[in-house]
Formats: C-alpha cells, structure tokens, sequence
C-alpha cells in the first residue's frame, strides 16, 4: 500500500477546518484495527472445559431410589454460551440394568443418560457423547471395569446417551450442572468414583464501530463544523455476532492530540441513540457495572462489560472539544 504525505494546512483555510475531523477519522481506523487484531473475527471452537466430582457414594435401591438419588455437582463460574456437552460417569454395580443417570444444567433442563440398560452385565465406565457410533442401548454383553483404583479419562467405552445431549446446546454454562445416578430395582449395589463433565463454549465474535458528528461550533447552529472550540460527540458500539458469549470486554480509545476530552459527558446504553446512562469520570463505584464501566484518565478512555449475549450490542457516548 503507497502513501503520500500532506503540506499542513493554512490556518483558516477549509483544510485546517478538516484537520480535526482527519485526526478523528484516523482514530476511528486505529481503533478498528485494534479490534481487529484482537477479537472482530470469529473465535475457532474452543476446548473442551473440565469439570470433575470425584466425591464417592454408595448406590442401590435403598439408599438412592430415584426418588432420593445420589447427586454430585459440578460447579461453573466462568461465562460461555454451551456448544458441546459430554459427560463420563465411572461407578462399580452388579447389576447395570438396575441405574438410571439423568444429567440436569443450570436452567433446569434434564436429559436422561442411562435408562435400566446392561440387564445382568457389571459397572459402569462410560463416555456420554451424542457423536458416538452406538447407542446406549447396545451396551448389553460386555462387563465396564470400574474400581476406586480405575484411572478415568479415558473411559472404557463410548456411547450416544438415552437422550441427546444436544438439548443443553445454546444455554450459558455458569451455574451448577447437576448429575443424579439412582437405582430402581431390588437388590445389588454399587459405589459411584467420579464423573467429568466435558463442555464445550461457542465462539464469540465481537466488533466495534466508531461515527462521530459535530454537535456545536460556537457560530452556526444550523451546519457546525469542526472548527476550534467545537464540540464533537463520538460513539463506540461494541456487538457480538457471535453464537456465544463474549467475556470480560475492554477497551481503549485515546483522545487525540488536537482534541480536549468533555469531562463528565460519558453516556452508556445498548445504542448510540438510547444511550442515557451517565458514566462518570472514574474507574469506581456503582456505575463500572450497571452492566457497563467507563472511566477517562491520562487522554484515554477505557469501556468494560463483562459479558455481552450473542447478537447484543452496547454503546458508549463521550464528547470531546477541537483545540
């Protein structure tokens, strides 16, 4: 890419009324390519997330019915949107066709793993994965080695649940997921040893755009321009388009050298026409989350969400004068 470079304006003349409005314009496109380089394209699928219950229990028709069951929970607090969920439940029983498993997210929905399968067959060490070759109801001949010296993962065996998983898909992850194993007919038992929950997050993709206008310049009230002693008014919108959850969103954006920040004019909100939140000045107190912080120091402004939902947006609004 060539460049050329400019005379500086004459004082007066209508480049020097351009020069600010440049300036701004160049902001705007740093600033992009900020966000460019740090999170406007697509995230690729991430990991897969661990979370482990290694807590024992013991498992039979008296001790957990289904209407009492044994539960281990997995806690989560980071914040995503679930693209993927599998689990792994390693447990001895000598009788698999007595236990049924259902697994229950943070929203309440439940979806039932196992359902009295295995008939007389011995333990369980089993992956939950809709992308497995066979169902659950197909593990019937073979025994699962499980003991509290068994070392998972990885589990023996993989098959798709007795519901899919697929149900949790599009949900928010934070919360508690909750596992329940019961055992609903006589006789035989058996000891849960630990499960792992495998979820995996959506990608996020977030971009900013920046416009600006010319709200006053002292001499026209029909037409400003961006004349010395002018005031602009600058908006930043942040969005995701993303399937997931963007997380712990910040940024920057440096007043320009030829510009004076308005203090006190910060206004947050969801648009830049809605925007009505006053933002103060600083980085404490209330308003850093009511969702949206903003603060101004040392000619940089600096905006802070900390979570924005797939196809939502936030806006911030500050005013800065021409010098």
């Amino acid at each position: 890419m060539s460049s050329s470079r400019h005379p500086p304006a004459r004082p007066g003349s209508p480049d020097a009324a351009k020069a600010p409005e440049r300036n701004a314009f160049r902001r705007w496109w740093n600033l992009c390519l900020w966000f460019i380089a740090l999170c406007s394209f697509p995230q690729a699928a991430f990991a897969q997330i661990r979370y482990t219950n290694t807590t024992d229990g013991t498992v039979n028709e008296t001790v957990t019915p289904c209407t009492t069951p044994l539960v281990r929970n997995f806690t989560v607090s980071e914040i995503y949107t679930v693209a993927d969920v599998n689990i792994g439940v390693l447990m001895s029983h000598t009788y698999r066709g007595d236990l049924q498993f259902y697994l229950q997210s943070p929203v309440g929905t439940r979806v039932q793993l196992i359902n009295n399968i295995g008939t007389t067959r011995d333990n369980v060490n089993v992956l939950f994965d809709d992308a497995a070759a066979n169902p659950i109801s197909n593990h019937t001949a073979n025994n699962d080695t499980a003991t509290a010296a068994t070392v998972v993962p990885a589990y023996q065996r993989t098959f798709r649940p007795f519901q899919a998983l697929s149900a949790f898909n599009g949900q928010e992850a934070a919360g508690t997921w909750r596992l329940e194993i019961c055992d609903s007919l006589n006789a035989d038992s058996g000891t849960f040893f630990q499960s792992d929950l495998f979820l995996t997050a959506a990608p996020a993709s977030v971009g900013v755009t920046k416009i600006s206008s010319v709200i006053s310049d002292g001499i026209s009230g029909a037409n400003p321009k961006a004349l010395p002693g002018a005031t602009v008014r600058y908006c930043i919108t942040i969005s995701n388009a993303g399937a997931g959850t963007a997380a712990n969103i910040s940024a920057t954006d440096a007043i320009p050298a030829n510009m004076t920040y308005v203090a006190g004019s910060m206004l947050s909100g969801s648009t830049c026409v809605t925007a009505a939140t006053l933002e103060d000045d600083n980085a404490t107190g209330a308003d850093e989350t009511d969702p949206i912080g903003a603060s101004f120091s040392a000619g940089t402004i600096t905006v802070y969400r900390a979570s924005l939902l797939s196809a939502s947006s936030f806006a911030l609004l500050f005013n800065a004068t021409v010098n």
